[in-house]
């Protein structure tokens, strides 16, 4: 029974944590969702831990919770998969930015230098 409160009382503080997180504009609403959609998930295992248990049994997993940190370790590893793509599309468009800037100020340099000369 300890466990349960303790899952529930870690989904709902992941909960409120996003929420606030997101109030202040610190995380998009598209990643909320999805971590809104874990604190859920928690709050619902919390819940439902006989359910897992005999699920777990059902498939010949020898206990739940080795069950479940197995679909969390595979749905972290999909998120970092997915932020890397992200961070692989946010540093070509910088690369992209820089030759831009460098192309619309380098010639303006180049003129003020010979203007100074």
């Amino acid at each position: 029974m300890g466990l349960d409160i303790f899952i529930i009382g870690v989904g709902i503080v992941l909960l409120v944590f996003v929420i606030e997180v997101v109030r202040r504009r610190r995380l998009s609403e598209g990643y909320a969702l999805l971590w809104i959609a874990v604190g859920v998930g928690g709050v619902l295992l919390g819940l439902a831990r006989q359910l897992v248990d005999r699920f777990s049994d059902t498939i010949g997993v020898s206990y739940g919770a080795n069950l479940v940190f197995a679909g969390v370790f595979v749905f972290l590893l999909i998120v970092a998969i997915n932020l890397s793509m992200h961070v692989s599309t946010l540093e070509d468009k910088v690369a992209s930015l820089a030759e831009e800037v460098a192309l619309l100020h380098g010639p303006q340099k180049a003129t003020e230098e010979r203007a100074n000369d």
